[in-house]
């Protein structure tokens, strides 16, 4: 026998099976148990969403000889003929949608049913019949013969003629709730012995965008992908969606005015065939979930249950988030009329981050160190080059990183990285890493937020039971885990009971450290553990003046 399709073989059969639509489901349920069927519906909702299924339901339900509790029996002639019966007509208004086409259904309509109480028109995207169709039907569907009963379903209500509209009762089916397309799609997986992960569930119900038939495809088209074995990046895949912690990671790169991180997540973007006009959707209903979230403190009514709403969520305010919505809004109509989408988006976001973040965070660029200082309504701007012994006396370096409170210098960082390969334990290390989701517990904790959300976006290099090694692709997140090292530290003492001196470094100068090391070892350097020279000079809150001052010089100055 040929495959069936899931979403053909799991269609319902009785309306207790029918999943999302529980007010239409009432009224009709109750207008057959009362005997008080209309001649005429019309139903309008999105792809996808029990428009024909719960037509063809009506069907079995008004021809069936003997029902049970409200549902057919499945046993009497028509239950088991139903799918061959003439008394059952689907139309396609798509492809059946001339003048001609009415007017041979209106001539058959006078025939009485061969085997069934009721003959049945389903008339599926009606809104596709001509003018001429629409007006030879109007009358038959006024006063219809009363074995007939027309069912019209349609996308797209607003093209139906008010006059044919106003001669059926309407009912809109709204979009599914996901929790109810995951509840249905376990089922099925369960039934056909699909192993799929919880996360790949709720990312299938999302790409479904509310379509109950969307989803179960999807989930047929990847049990062939992955051979009954579904994780969320097969999801991802194959349906060509970006996940929430990647877009998650691009927001974190424009909060943190990571210019690198912003093109390379493009490129990312390109090299992987994801579509630009398909990707800003996605991050704009991201965003929406960001926005519930931040406005109510709660996960329950969100799309998808993800630690990384959570994060961004800290990371914006309102008014950016709806600024956000909108440059992603005004991005779709521009790349409507571009052959060069993804530049177009690339350099979008590179300006609102730059407009709105610039002042804010301390961000590699290249093989620069940029800080940006806000002195009144100016942003004053200063670069060094790193590791650059033959700087100019006019340029402005600076050596020092922040680390908590404190100031420190390169030397009290090589110490920290020396001292924890001096009591480097693998066993540590491997501990730390294995049991790196813990940090998830805490992402909805208002204490511990923010520091799990940065220690997430890192890996742990080198760990012992005194001294920890962390490293991230972006310098923006190294620079904001050092910023808040002391409550880092803090953290990895609650969660995984260590009470250790850490340090962030980049994964490009990692490499360096790691390559330092092996050739150290190989030519019998011994590391020993160093007296740690923590703080070099307080942080002090400056006043703009102060800032100034310190820019320019006191002579420069004139006091009034």
């Amino acid at each position: 026998m040929a495959y069936l399709a899931l979403y053909r073989k799991y269609r319902p059969f009785s309306f207790d099976d029918v999943y999302g639509q529980e007010e239409v489901v009432t009224v009709i349920k109750n207008a057959i148990a009362n005997n008080k069927i209309s001649h005429a519906y019309l139903f309008c909702g999105p792809r996808g969403t029990g428009k024909t299924t719960i037509a063809k339901i009506i069907a079995r339900l008004i021809n069936c000889e003997n029902l049970i509790d409200g549902n057919p029996c499945g046993k009497c002639y028509n239950c088991i003929n139903f799918n061959n019966s003439n008394d059952i007509v689907e139309i396609d208004a798509a492809s059946n949608n001339g003048v001609d086409e009415i007017r041979e259904l209106r001539d058959k309509v006078n025939l009485v049913p061969s085997n069934a109480k009721y003959k049945v028109y389903i008339i599926d995207e009606v809104h596709m019949l001509t003018t001429q169709a629409f007006n030879a039907l109007l009358k038959t569907l006024e006063e219809p013969p009363s074995h007939v009963i027309f069912i019209l379903a349609t996308t797209e209500p607003h093209k139906i003629p008010l006059t044919i509209a106003s001669r059926c009762q309407k009912f809109r089916f709204s979009k599914i709730d996901d929790d109810k397309i995951v509840d249905r799609i376990k089922e099925i997986a369960k039934c056909e012995n699909i192993s799929v992960q919880d996360d790949a569930f709720y990312e299938i119900a999302r790409v479904a965008d509310g379509g109950m038939r969307d989803a179960i495809n999807i989930l047929d088209q990847l049990t062939a992908y992955s051979n009954g074995n579904i994780t969320l990046e097969d999801v991802n895949k194959v349906v060509g969606s970006v996940s929430y912690d990647d877009l998650s990671s691009l927001i974190k790169n424009i909060a943190f005015n990571d210019k690198n991180g912003i093109i390379r997540f493009v490129d990312y973007l390109d090299k992987s065939g994801k579509e630009i006009g398909k990707f800003i959707p996605e991050l704009v209903i991201f965003l929406k979930d960001v926005i519930l979230y931040k406005n109510t403190g709660d996960l329950s009514n969100i799309m998808t249950k993800n630690a990384s709403i959570k994060v961004v969520s800290d990371l914006f305010d309102d008014d950016k988030l709806y600024k956000f919505v909108e440059v992603l809004n005004d991005i779709l109509s521009v790349i409507k009329v571009s052959s060069h989408g993804s530049i177009v988006f690339m350099t979008y976001m590179l300006r609102f981050s730059d407009e709105f973040f610039s002042n804010e965070k301390m961000v590699g660029e290249g093989d620069k160190i940029i800080s940006r200082e806000i002195i009144g309504d100016e942003s004053v701007k200063k670069s060094s080059k790193i590791n650059n012994n033959d700087s100019s006396d006019d340029e402005i370096i600076s050596r020092e990183i922040i680390l908590g409170n404190n100031f420190i210098d390169d030397e009290a960082v090589d110490i920290r990285i020396n001292n924890a390969f001096a009591s480097a334990s693998k066993e540590i290390k491997n501990t730390l890493i294995d049991n790196w989701k813990k940090l998830d517990d805490y992402i909805y904790d208002e204490s511990y937020s923010l520091i799990s959300g940065l220690l997430k976006d890192a890996s742990v290099m080198v760990a012992s039971s005194s001294n920890v090694i962390i490293a991230s692709e972006s310098q923006s997140v190294v620079s904001r885990i050092n910023e808040n090292i002391d409550n880092i530290e803090n953290m990895l003492d609650k969660v995984f009971n260590l009470k250790v001196k850490a340090i962030a470094i980049s994964n490009n100068r990692w490499l360096e450290e790691k390559e330092k090391y092996i050739k150290n070892v190989k030519n019998g350097v011994k590391y020993v553990i160093k007296e740690e020279k923590r703080i070099e000079k307080q942080v002090e809150d400056k006043t703009p003046v102060d800032k100034l001052i310190e820019l320019v010089g006191d002579n420069m100055i004139e006091y009034k």
